[in-house]
C-alpha cells in the first residue's frame, strides 16, 4: 500500500498526523477526576459551613489528583536533622466542576464532586462572572487633513463603543464619566490611554479609549486605543487599527470603488468585534482580589455586584501555598468578609494575598 503513496499525499499524511497529536495534546492537558470531601458539624449553625468545608476538601483532593509537586528541605548540625520540612501542593488548577452527590452523615457532611482539573485551555471559559466597569467617553482626534466626515465617524464609532459595553451580557456599565476637555496626544502611551476622569468604585473595573484618525498620503488611518484595568492596576490593552484609501469624488470614485462608504466600511470593520472578544475573554477569567486583613477579619473590595454568592469558595492564588481555601462569612453589595476553611491558619497569613473565587454549587 506504502508503495503508492505519492510525495505530496505522504506530507499530507505526516501534517495531519501532528494535527491530530496536537489535539489530543490539548485534550490530555486537562482531566476530569472524581474526589470525595468531608467535614463534621460542630453545632446547628454550623451545617452550611461544614458543607462548604466538605466541598473545599474534595476540590483541594481534586486538584492533588491532577498532579502534585513535592518538595523538601532538611538542615543538618553534627549529623542531627535539625529542620525537616515537607510541602506538598497541587500542580493543577480547578477549571469547573459539578457536585454528584453531598449527604449528612453520622454528624458530618460527605461530598462528592467531580471536577475539571488543569491549565486553561485556549479559547476555554470555565465560568462566565459579571464584570462591573466605570468608563470614559472616548477621547477622539482628528487630524486636519483628514476627510471632513471622518470626525462624524469616529463619534459614531465611540457612541457604539459604549452601546457595546451597556448591552454585553456580562458587564454591568456602571457610570461614563465627562469626556476629558485635555487635548490628546499624537503619540498614545499607556499612560496617557490610562489617565481619565473615571472614578471607580473598589473592585470595579476602569475602560478608557481613545480613537485617532490621520492621513498619510493617499491613505487614512484610524487607531483605537482600549485599556481596561482591573482593581489591583493591572489591566489589558489592545490597539485596533485600520486604514482606507481616500475616496475620489464623483464618478472617478463610482467607477473605482474608492468611495466615503467604501472608506468608512474599511475604517470600521471588524473594530467592535474585537473589543467584544477581549470583554468576552476578560469574563471568562474568576473574579480576583487581594485580602485585606481588618477589625471584623480577612476581606475583599469584591461583593454580589460582581458575582460573588454565599456559594463562593476562595481559592489562595499563591504557588506556595496550595491549600489556602476561604469560606464567605459576609456578603454585601461590594464587599465580602471571608474565612479560612482551615481554623489552624492564623488570619494574619493571609493578609495581601490574591484569591480568586469558584463558586461552590450550594
Amino acid at each position: 500500500m506504502w508503495g503508492h503513496v505519492t510525495r505530496l499525499q505522504f506530507w499530507f499524511l505526516v501534517l495531519l498526523g501532528a494535527v491530530f497529536c496536537t489535539a489530543a495534546e490539548a485534550k490530555d492537558a486537562t482531566l476530569w477526576v472524581e474526589a470525595e470531601g468531608r467535614a463534621y458539624v460542630a453545632s446547628a449553625a454550623d451545617q452550611d459551613a461544614a458543607r462548604r468545608r466538605a466541598i473545599g476538601e474534595a476540590l483541594v483532593s481534586a486538584a492533588l489528583a491532577g498532579g502534585a509537586s513535592l518538595k523538601g528541605h532538611t538542615a543538618m548540625d553534627k549529623g542531627r536533622i535539625t529542620a525537616d520540612l515537607t510541602i506538598l501542593r497541587p500542580t493543577g488548577r480547578i477549571l469547573t466542576h459539578r457536585i454528584l452527590s453531598a449527604a449528612l452523615q453520622d454528624g458530618q457532611w460527605v461530598v462528592r464532586v467531580s471536577a475539571e482539573v488543569g491549565p486553561m485551555p485556549v479559547g476555554a471559559c470555565a465560568s462566565r462572572r459579571r464584570m462591573t466597569v466605570s468608563a470614559t467617553r472616548p477621547q477622539i482626534r482628528v487630524t486636519p487633513e483628514a476627510s471632513a466626515w471622518a470626525e462624524p465617524l469616529a463619534e459614531g464609532l465611540a457612541r457604539d463603543l459604549m452601546e457595546l459595553l451597556r448591552a454585553h451580557p456580562d458587564t454591568d456599565l456602571e457610570r461614563i464619566a465627562p469626556m476629558s476637555t485635555a487635548p490628546v496626544a499624537a503619540a498614545l502611551d499607556y499612560n496617557t490611554l490610562t489617565r481619565g476622569q473615571s472614578l471607580p468604585a473598589a473592585g470595579d473595573h476602569r475602560m478608557n479609549q481613545s480613537i485617532t484618525v490621520e492621513r498619510q498620503g493617499k491613505t487614512l488611518r484610524l487607531a483605537l486605543e482600549v485599556a481596561v484595568i482591573g482593581p489591583d492596576g493591572n489591566g489589558v490593552r489592545r490597539r485596533i487599527e485600520r486604514q482606507a484609501a481616500v475616496p475620489r469624488g464623483g464618478v472617478a470614485g463610482l467607477v473605482s470603488g474608492q468611495n466615503r462608504s467604501s472608506a468608512e466600511a474599511d475604517l470600521t470593520a471588524g473594530v467592535l468585534q474585537e473589543v467584544r472578544a477581549m470583554l468576552d475573554g476578560l469574563v471568562c477569567q474568576p473574579a480576583e482580589a487581594r485580602l485585606a486583613l481588618g477589625s471584623d477579619g480577612l476581606s475583599v473590595p469584591l461583593g454580589r455586584r460582581h458575582g460573588l454568592t454565599r456559594a463562593s469558595l476562595a481559592f489562595v492564588d499563591d504557588p506556595n501555598d496550595g491549600f489556602g481555601l476561604l469560606e464567605v462569612v459576609a456578603l454585601d453589595k461590594s464587599r465580602t468578609t471571608l474565612r479560612p476553611l482551615d481554623p489552624s491558619r492564623a488570619l494574619a497569613s493571609f493578609n495581601g494575598l490574591r484569591v480568586y473565587f469558584v463558586e461552590a454549587g450550594l
